[in-house]
């Protein structure tokens, strides 16, 4: 595994962890999707559909982690299979711009691309109007109040995936897309999927996870 050193982004220095060549054998992770049971979840924001990842990546991810001595240790709260191939005609406004998982900042989040080309990777960003990069529980309550005032003056955001900049939002930073290629940041950035039109091929196959930092 090629474990890159930290990267930090933005004014308030997000750290970015990326990791090339990083399954052993991620062929097999790929095959074991096609026969996973991926379904919608109820209540659940992302433009697409899941299923439980196999239980021996959990273990793998621990073992990859420790390559970071910050990440070394973490527990693994949950991992799934994921293909974002939503409509972007039905996204709600909340799935149109960038989103965190949530203000606790000892969560991290854990993408695995396992698909290549034409898919983008993952961007984050800083919101204009507040200038917050991550969205802490004492930011939450400005957060959804700036969001209320974003939509007053500038109107619900476009029926698209959000991309690059926008009159609410900078992008700070890009985990390119690579096949086999981890990439970890904290859960309460801003972030998005780049996923433009390739939704329509119904192939953008990661496995994302969530894992709690030791001393966070």
């Amino acid at each position: 595994m090629d474990a890159q050193p930290i990267i930090e982004l933005g004014r308030e220095a997000v750290p970015l962890w990326i990791a090339d060549e990083a399954h052993p054998d991620p062929a097999t992770l790929v095959q074991a999707s096609r026969s996973a049971s991926f379904a919608l979840g109820e209540d659940d924001l992302y433009p697409g559909a899941r299923a439980p990842a196999p239980a021996a990546w959990g273990g793998w991810l621990k073992g990859a982690l420790a390559a970071w001595p910050e990440l070394s240790g973490a527990a693994v709260l949950r991992a799934d299979y994921a293909i974002a191939s939503r409509d972007p005609a039905t996204l709600s406004p909340v799935q149109r711009i960038p989103h965190f998982d949530t203000t606790d900042p000892a969560v991290h989040a854990v993408i695995h691309y396992l698909c290549d080309k034409p898919h983008g990777g993952t961007s984050f960003h800083r919101h204009r109007r507040t200038g917050f990069e991550r969205i802490t529980l004492a930011r939450a309550p400005l957060w959804r109040q700036a969001l209320v005032a974003d939509s007053a003056r500038h109107g619900l955001p476009a029926a698209r995936y959000h991309h690059d900049d926008t009159a609410t939002f900078e992008r700070i930073g890009l985990a390119a897309l690579r096949f086999n290629r981890l990439v970890i940041y904290p859960a309460n950035c801003l972030h998005c999927g780049d996923i433009a039109m390739s939704w329509a091929r119904g192939d953008r196959l990661t496995i994302t996870a969530l894992i709690r930092v030791r001393g966070s």
